[in-house]
């Protein structure tokens, strides 16, 4: 019986510093969250528009004649997918939706450019061919950050190499909500973001397919940022949301090691009052 009191007892105190840890965490989370969100909210509005200049010049333009490549869709060459996840575990179920996305994809038709550590060691494993790795990192991202990942996008999709870009990662919608998507982001076309505009009869200064080589650098840089502040913040929420758990389920056992340790020990007392009578009667 003096045993099985240690080991209630080891078991009470592991469970209390898994609490203990979990609440760390779930306040760090907290507290990154809090700012990730507000950059979400910031961003929206300056890709909302700009995706709406973007449009209405892609209408006002005859893309026969637009001379960007960012444009012309190409008719050879692999596909591109640039793979979002976190560095890190312990967010629930965020990583393997991730993932189950991912492999829908065709090794033989996609090349990858990974950020985060766990999209990386998994496609490393599964034969997928990665022509970048970078790490998402446990801070917002900042807006520098992209740039190394455009300039091999760019090298790649203006090489001929790739046909197509598409981005995979989490999009933020709510605390509770962590469902992957794919949105392509190259070649710019109609259907992507302004289907059904309508022409807005604008007059352009200098002429619209000059405008539109300016635009569309401009819109790849902020479709990926927004992208990647998107998956940061899915990611804070989802491990919150996790630590919340596991500290609420550590509080249970803890309580429940603490009953059955008090009932263990009551027990011992009780048999040791009932010897001692025993004793003294005989």
């Amino acid at each position: 019986m003096a045993g099985n009191l240690k080991d209630l007892k080891t078991r009470i105190k592991t469970a209390k510093n898994i609490s203990q840890i979990a609440k760390a965490m779930e306040m760090i989370s907290a507290s990154k969250i809090r700012r990730a969100k507000q950059s979400v909210e910031n961003n929206r509005p300056y890709t909302e528009k700009l995706i709406d200049i973007l449009g209405k010049t892609l209408h006002g333009v005859d893309l026969v004649f637009a001379d960007s490549p960012y444009i012309k869709p190409k008719v050879s060459g692999k596909k591109l997918l640039i793979a979002v996840s976190p560095d890190k575990g312990l967010c629930g179920s965020l990583v393997e939706n991730i993932i189950r996305h991912l492999v829908k994809f065709d090794k033989k038709e996609y090349i990858l450019i990974t950020v985060g550590k766990k999209i990386e060691r998994f496609a490393s494993r599964h034969g997928y061919d990665i022509k970048a790795a970078f790490n998402m990192g446990s801070r917002l991202p900042k807006f520098e950050a992209i740039y190394s990942m455009l300039e091999v996008v760019d090298n790649l999709y203006l090489s001929g190499e790739v046909s197509e870009v598409s981005v995979l990662f989490s999009e933020f919608k709510t605390m509770m909500s962590n469902t992957p998507v794919t949105k392509k982001l190259l070649p710019v076309s109609l259907d992507m973001e302004t289907k059904d505009m309508p022409d807005q009869g604008y007059k352009y200064e200098p002429v619209a397919t000059e405008l539109l080589n300016e635009l569309i650098p401009y819109y790849t840089e902020v479709r990926l940022y927004s992208c990647l502040i998107n998956a940061f913040t899915t990611e804070q929420a989802a491990r919150m949301l996790a630590m919340q758990n596991a500290k609420n389920n550590a509080i249970e056992i803890t309580d429940f090691f603490t009953l059955s340790y008090n009932k263990l020990r009551q027990e011992k007392i009780t048999n040791d009052i009932l010897d001692i009578t025993n004793a003294m009667i005989a």
